[in-house]
């Protein structure tokens, strides 16, 4: 079980994948094909005929259950420059448990894991009117989304901490996912109103998807309590006795790495479909005016159907079921873990079936956006998950962010300002020519234990991007 909660700790605090909302690329009126995950009608609105997206990284951290304070930062941390007194003599990292710190506010608790390539994409705007675009995109997430205090402090124990035995538990609702696809992506977007300096906006993207590992792990309601291991006075077991859940698994990449070979493999076990639709209004006199942008979109409808074992449970018979530490060790991926926990709760049984559904992260975005002539300007942007907790799918961590920006033709400054997971995190990006660098929570890359700053997770993202043409005139 202490591997278990390891692997929660790298869901909720300590590692990264990759991307989040590059809020300072794509609020930029210049973001081009990165403005589009947020709403595809502002492909219309591009300030250039020709936009190409050569290649565009992020990765991004955020949770409310730890805060991050060890004595390195998250940026020595995932960049492999751990100092050699924080590691072991094999060289590996010696990551304590006091690294990390509780929030314990009666909250429930969520933590995320992204990350993002945006690969190869182009926008092409023919006429003033009307734009299309193509773009490439490979994400992967793992999440944990509405757990309780009560089973993360327990996990987080190791189930070690005497004061937890024999108390019975039932308040350990949560949902744990992970999503590994890509995306090929066709948008077309144009003018369908026009009139005194408005106009309105309406944009759509079609994407085909290709899923490569998805888990998930729903549970409604679980009684539990931790006993005395009776085979092992040091140590201590997770009892079972009432579990209403379901888990399902991928194992396509138990033995392989995400190469190309696999990126292209027809033996994906995921396949699907999903969609975006958007619309903007703008409001601007001519192009030496201030203009007004207000904007509303579904991003990320639909989902993949991945080829894999679900399992559904609501009544595990009359015995309880024990978990014990080393039933966790040695294992090499979450898959494992998933089949692990399947085994001990029914060893034999045969899936319920042999295809699982996951649902894209999808979310209601609202945007209103003021650019003046001069460059200077203000994004407000709100994004809502609008999934269930109990949905079979991932997540939009549903923020509020507020991005002060400078945008001209070779330089854009931007500092977004966002409310996420019941926290504020800051971040600043800088554009010159077409190379961007930039992120959305940088505390939370340098803070730990020495300088005081106790981060709750991390944001980092770089690209290089350019526009070619101007529609408009010069700025």
């Amino acid at each position: 079980m202490k591997y278990l909660f390891a692997c929660a700790s790298m869901l909720l605090a300590t590692t990264a994948g990759f991307s989040q909302n590059l809020l300072g690329i794509s609020t930029s009126r210049f973001g081009g094909t990165n403005r589009l995950y947020i709403n595809p009608a502002l492909a219309a609105d591009s300030p250039s005929k020709f936009f190409l997206n050569v290649g565009t990284g992020v990765a991004h951290v955020d949770n409310n259950y730890v805060r991050y304070q060890a004595p390195f930062s998250l940026l020595r941390l995932i960049s492999g420059t751990v100092p050699a007194q924080y590691k072991n003599s094999d060289g590996s990292l010696r990551f304590e448990s006091s690294y990390t710190k509780e929030i314990l506010d009666g909250k429930p608790k969520n933590g995320t894991i992204l990350g993002e390539i945006r690969g190869p994409s182009f926008l092409i705007k023919p006429t003033d009117r009307s734009a299309f675009a193509i773009t490439t995109r490979f994400r992967a997430v793992g999440q944990v989304v509405g757990a309780s205090e009560d089973i993360l402090s327990a996990f987080r124990a190791s189930l070690v901490d005497k004061a937890l035995y024999s108390i019975p538990n039932t308040n350990n609702k949560f949902s744990a996912n992970t999503n590994t696809f890509a995306e090929l992506g066709f948008t077309y977007a144009g003018t369908i109103w026009e009139g005194d300096g408005q106009k309105l906006l309406l944009g759509a993207t079609a994407k085909l998807l290709l899923g490569y590992n998805a888990q998930h792990l729903v549970n409604r309601g679980m009684d539990y309590q931790i006993v005395p291991d009776p085979n092992n006075s040091n140590s201590a077991l997770l009892e079972v006795n009432r579990l209403d859940a379901t888990l399902a698994y991928t194992s396509f990449l138990q033995n392989r790495s995400l190469n190309p070979r696999t990126l292209f493999s027809t033996a994906a076990p995921g396949k699907g479909v999903g969609f975006d639709i958007g619309f903007t209004y703008i409001s601007q006199y001519d192009t030496d005016s201030p203009a007004l942008q207000l904007g509303i979109a579904v991003t990320d409808i639909g989902g993949l159907t991945y080829t894999g074992e679900e399992y559904s449970y609501n009544d595990i018979g009359q015995n309880p079921v024990y978990f014990r530490s080393s039933d966790f060790n040695n294992l090499s991926g979450v898959e494992d873990i998933a089949r692990v926990i399947q085994e001990k709760l029914n060893t034999g049984r045969s899936p319920d079936k042999t295809s699982f559904r996951t649902g894209l992260p999808t979310s209601l975005n609202l945007t209103m956006d003021y650019q003046a002539p001069t460059g200077f300007g203000l994004n407000v942007t709100y994004l809502q998950d609008v999934r269930s907790i109990n949905a079979l799918a991932t997540h939009q961590p549903s923020l509020l962010a507020v991005t002060p920006r400078y945008d001209a033709r070779w330089l854009s400054l931007a500092v977004p300002i966002a409310y996420l997971n019941h926290g504020i995190t800051a971040g600043a990006s800088v554009r010159v020519g077409p190379g961007w660098l930039g992120t959305d929570n940088f505390l939370g890359l340098l803070g730990n234990s020495i300088n005081g700053i106790h981060p709750r997770g991390l944001d980092i993202y770089a690209g290089f991007a350019f526009g070619i043409g101007r529609v408009d005139e010069d700025d």
